[in-house]
């Protein structure tokens, strides 16, 4: 027998008249509604935070939807406004690139004169990067489209020259003293 057991063999008279406290009932009754309303809070806390939570992913969603849709109408579709003018602009602004690219290769040779060609270019830049943001809010955006392409045009031009004048110092230097007689 175990010592539980032996223990209770020995003190069963005691246990048979022994009344429980009076009350007992009420206080095991008050603790399982106690309990009860634990669960009830529990139940209230967990269902507030999880709409809590599906409240701020709907929030974060529907931020995310509005920057996305101002991202997509910020995006200058200029095919609307005119397809020819359009495909010119494309056509220019990646002339432009080849010909920094070309520029850039070329400027290891006179990188001050480089730097000074750059400084020009990067004015028409934040002139064509204004006539874009006044693009969008021009009521008249063909114009404004003409403008773009005209300043792309001034670009290019003015990188030819640049261009041009970074081959003829190349070649000068290539000359021997005895040829520029």
């Amino acid at each position: 027998m175990g010592n539980i057991e032996k223990f209770i063999s020995e003190n069963r008279k005691s246990f048979d008249d022994a009344l429980p406290p009076s009350g007992i009932w009420d206080n095991i009754e008050a603790s399982f509604d106690e309990e009860q309303e634990n669960k009830k809070r529990q139940k209230k806390l967990a269902i507030r935070t999880f709409l809590s939570i599906a409240a701020m992913l709907v929030l974060i969603c529907t931020a995310g939807i509005l920057l996305y849709k101002t991202r997509e109408n910020n995006k200058q579709d200029y095919s609307r406004v005119d397809p020819v003018l359009a495909q010119r602009q494309l056509e220019y602004a990646s002339q432009i690139d080849e010909k920094k690219e070309a520029l850039t290769a070329m400027a290891a040779n006179d990188p001050q004169l480089y730097q000074e060609f750059s400084d020009v270019i990067n004015k028409m830049q934040v002139n064509y990067k204004q006539l874009k943001i006044e693009y969008s809010q021009s009521p008249n955006k063909e114009l404004t489209l003409e403008a773009m392409i005209s300043n792309l045009q001034m670009q290019i031009q003015v990188l030819n020259q640049q261009l041009e004048v970074l081959n003829y110092v190349r070649e000068q230097e290539k000359k021997t003293p005895y040829e520029h007689i």
